[in-house]
């Protein structure tokens, strides 16, 4: 493992919560709403992370910016016996966004003009309480890898200070 791996890692880390850290956002912000595009109240979302061999996902990214050369992790040589030493180094990725298709909620409210006959109105399935504290899960992790990006900084800094000595 590179030691700017740490950094690719907490980033793609960053990236994955901020990503959930929106759609909950959507969620809250559309928790009234009664009418959309296709038709029916607004329909919960939900954020799909999926871990990635890190070498696959940073060589994909080469491919696409740059002109560098391919990463190997020089540790996947094979000994004596033919055994790889592959350390399962992975990071995170968005794999998908549901949609939770349950059941709205229906209020009593004629004078909506969302009302059906009967005088109900749709309304999302969102819980303010569980977007909450979905909410306050992904901000976690997310001061996490910046706790981690800043700690491999700093161990950056003291590499080269102690090189510069």
């Amino acid at each position: 493992m590179g030691f700017f791996n740490s950094f690719d890692i907490s980033g793609y880390g960053l990236s994955a919560e901020r990503f959930r850290i929106n759609i909950i956002s959507e969620n809250i912000a559309n928790a009234n709403t009664t009418r959309t595009p296709e038709g029916g109240p607004y329909r919960r979302k939900e954020v799909i992370f999926k871990a990635v061999p890190f070498e696959d996902q940073l060589n994909q990214e080469i491919d696409k910016t740059a002109d560098f050369h391919q990463y190997e992790n020089p540790l996947d040589e094979s000994g004596e016996d033919n055994a790889v030493a592959k350390p399962p180094i992975e990071t995170v990725v968005v794999d998908k966004v549901v949609r939770d298709d349950s059941k709205p909620i229906l209020k009593y409210d004629p004078s909506n003009p969302d009302a059906n006959a009967q005088g109900y109105v749709a309304y999302p399935n969102i819980n303010p309480v569980i977007e909450m504290s979905d909410l306050l899960e992904a901000t976690r992790a997310y001061q996490a890898n910046v706790a981690a990006f800043q700690s491999a900084k700093s161990m950056a800094n003291n590499a080269i200070s102690i090189l510069q000595s």
